[in-house]
């Protein structure tokens, strides 16, 4: 018997017997996952032109003798100016103190009440709070400016505060038009420092603590006081945290009662003037934009170093 044998002898390919290729991959953009990309382009250019751009244009034109036109490159002469402009500093230090003292008592106003609806167990009520105390947050700012301002701490002698301590034989206050009490004035603008949705941050963060810890609290006889010193301001650390950095970001750029009702005074004694306000005034009313640049260059940095201060010292948990 005859027997071939067809040693070497491949299976056929379907490329006609040829050794096959590797086939070469095609980009797909796509696949490659820089299809993302085109998506948050347009924020990106945005955020580029209206957040990114304007700022590095005011320190440009912080190094300039800028008065809206034209701009003459003059170098560091107008930060020279900032830190021997006695007003400057000045306003500075009423903006801190404002904000501080605005900031311990807003805080506390709004945590009590987030206290409050926290302990009480009346659902249906809790919600009827809630929708009160958010509903002044909807009200424009500006018709609240007016009303503490022409209203309420009106120096007229019919003004709602002024009749108020007038039952008590006090003579009427000048309030906002007064030097003596323009400061005082502004740290009571928003009394009782509770409408709005600050303190449903905090209420948020109080819902967020396990039940078994206050259970755990109860049983062992601490009182509510001390629970809340405890355990609610350790555990809504990171709340505590967001309106610390808020509220000085704030304070520093805030100018709104300086330029709806003191205009920095009242009259000449810029009592109540502030570093926002001084900045919008070289810019506005004097013409001096790089000079206002300047100065809010400077405001920029004072926040920045504040922040990271801020981040170093006050830690939340898991960071």
């Amino acid at each position: 018997m005859n027997v071939k044998l067809n040693v070497g002898s491949a299976a056929p390919t379907k490329n006609g017997g040829k050794s096959p290729r590797k086939e070469k991959k095609r980009f797909s953009f796509r696949k490659s996952g820089y299809e993302g990309l085109l998506w948050i382009l347009p924020a990106a250019v945005l955020l580029l032109i209206f957040s990114y751009y304007p700022p590095l244009d005011a320190f440009y034109h912080s190094l300039t003798d800028w008065d809206g036109t034209n701009a003459n490159f003059i170098g560091l002469d107008n930060f020279v100016r900032v830190f021997k402009d006695g007003l400057f500093w000045r306003s500075f230090g009423t903006m801190l103190f404002l904000t501080l003292t605005c900031m311990v008592v807003g805080n506390i106003c709004t945590l009590l009440l987030a206290e409050l609806i926290y302990n009480n167990r009346n659902v249906r009520m809790n919600a009827f709070y809630r929708f009160m105390f958010v509903l002044p947050a909807i009200i424009p700012g500006i018709v609240t400016i007016m009303l503490w301002g022409k209203i309420i701490l009106t120096g007229a002698p019919n003004g709602i505060l002024n009749t108020v301590i007038g039952w008590f034989g006090v003579k009427p206050q000048g309030w906002f038009y007064a030097e003596s009490t323009v400061l005082a004035s502004i740290i009571l603008y928003g009394f009782p420092w509770m409408g709005g949705t600050s303190f449903l941050i905090y209420l948020a963060g109080l819902n967020g603590i396990d039940e078994s810890v206050i259970e755990a609290a109860k049983i062992d006889g601490i009182t509510t006081f001390k629970r809340i010193i405890h355990i609610d301001l350790p555990m809504i650390k990171g709340q505590l945290k967001y309106f610390l950095i808020m509220g000085l970001i704030g304070g520093i750029q805030s100018y709104t009662l300086q330029y709806a009702i003191t205009n920095g005074g009242p009259g000449d004694s810029y009592v109540s003037m502030v570093p926002g306000y001084y900045v919008y005034r070289a810019a506005i009313n004097d013409s001096e934009y790089g000079y206002s640049c300047a100065m809010g260059v400077v405001l920029f940095v004072i926040i920045l170093i504040i922040t990271i201060i801020n981040n170093k010292l006050i830690k939340t948990e898991g960071d």
